[in-house]
């Protein structure tokens, strides 16, 4: 089966993370890749070094010079064409299309994007062509039916990941001090303001506990003034993009992962890997990622934008609806209680809870997370599509 890949490369996020690792495990020559973005990021081009790739809005392959606005979407129909594939993945991005391709089965994988597209005449356009669309999770599926009532069939597969190098397999327990870590984006979206709440909170009740803070973002002055404001700037670490994320796993006691919105958390599975319990939302498929009492504590969102902005001073930007898994609607988007956080911080102090669910989490992620999973059941699917045996 020839597949041909509609992406954008231009930086490193989930979905192109979970990209690099499906076409890098494939020995022959069946995937074609069309960029969307003009330049590939260097992180992602040296994950892919040998894949050649077309760009999408690109006169000449080679040379960055790009056609003009109204006839990038014939470029693109026309190159989409050129690659005579059996099925057409769009990766979690709408496209500019002229028309429905003639050839192959068009289909999109939707890891998140769903939640945040305009209901508009170009959204509802490009879903009328479609054959199908693949959902990284249920939540997807869920916000994909509720918000634009698909006509066409939508399985799931789950996100997974690889298992990761360096991982150490000697049964962890808290240090002393306890070591909170996050690692995303450093953006408001990713509520890491509550986590610094909490930490506030945790050494208000009299704990000795220290937090790291892993990634980058355009938000990280403002945390660091936040960290500033807190009097914590000898409890909490900035340490910037990992690129061994095993040292960092390796030495965090418990993830915090307190966003907004979250189609599958990555990071959560990764900390699950390492036997690292997690504190979570219950919102959009967080709860699909990380098992609720068993390899972490899950929280229902309960703090409203307005308040969190009065207690942290951030205002949390999100004009659109979050899933709520446990009523099966949407809502509006709201935060984790640094209170509950910190009440949740505390239950995992207790030694044989602690134990028990790092131990469920690596029990967790070696049974259901497994990355051969994700792309035997994500070939399958494509060849339900395509009516074509391997």
């Amino acid at each position: 089966m020839k597949k041909l890949h509609i992406i954008n490369l231009a930086k490193m996020g989930g979905v192109e993370r979970l990209f690099l690792q499906y076409v890098n495990e494939t020995t022959d020559d069946s995937n074609a890749v069309i960029c969307v973005s003009n330049d590939i990021g260097e992180e992602i081009k040296r994950q892919m070094p040998h894949q050649k790739v077309t760009f999408a809005t690109r006169l000449f392959n080679q040379l960055p010079l790009r056609c003009p606005q109204f006839l990038r979407k014939f470029l693109l129909q026309w190159k989409i064409s050129r690659a005579t594939a059996d099925v057409i993945i769009v990766w979690d991005l709408i496209p500019g299309l002229a028309a429905k391709p003639k050839r192959g089965k068009l289909l999109y994988y939707d890891h998140g994007c769903s939640w945040r597209y305009a209901d508009n005449a170009k959204t509802r356009r490009f879903f009328a062509m479609l054959d199908g669309v693949i959902s990284a999770s249920y939540a997807s599926k869920r916000v994909m039916e509720l918000r634009f009532n698909l006509p066409c069939p939508n399985p799931v597969v789950l996100n997974r990941i690889k298992t990761p190098d360096g991982i150490n397999h000697q049964p962890k327990s808290p240090h002393v001090p306890l070591r909170l870590g996050t690692a995303s984006r450093l953006v408001s979206l990713k509520g890491i303001s509550v986590s610094l709440l909490t930490l506030h909170e945790l050494i208000q009740r009299g704990h000795n506990v220290v937090m790291e803070i892993a990634g980058k973002g355009p938000d990280q002055e403002a945390f660091e003034t936040l960290v500033q404001k807190l009097q914590l700037s000898d409890r909490v670490t900035f340490s910037g993009f990992q690129h061994n994320v095993s040292d960092f796993f390796n030495r965090t006691d418990i993830y915090l992962s307190t966003p907004v919105t979250e189609p599958f958390g990555l990071s959560c599975m990764e900390a699950l890997y390492y036997g690292v319990p997690v504190i979570f939302p219950l919102v959009d498929g967080q709860p699909e990622a990380v098992t609720d009492g068993v390899c972490g504590l899950g929280i229902s969102p309960k703090v409203t934008v307005t308040e969190h902005h009065k207690l942290s001073g951030f205002h949390v930007d999100f004009p659109y609806d979050v899933y709520d898994p446990v009523n099966d609607t949407l809502v509006s988007p709201k935060l984790l209680s640094h209170i509950e956080c910190a009440d949740a911080v505390e239950k995992l102090m207790v030694e044989e809870t602690y134990c028990r669910l790092s131990r469920n989490a690596r029990n967790y992620s070696i049974q259901s997370l497994d990355f051969d999973m994700f792309k035997k059941e994500f070939d399958k699917t494509l060849n339900l599509f395509t009516e074509q045996s391997f």
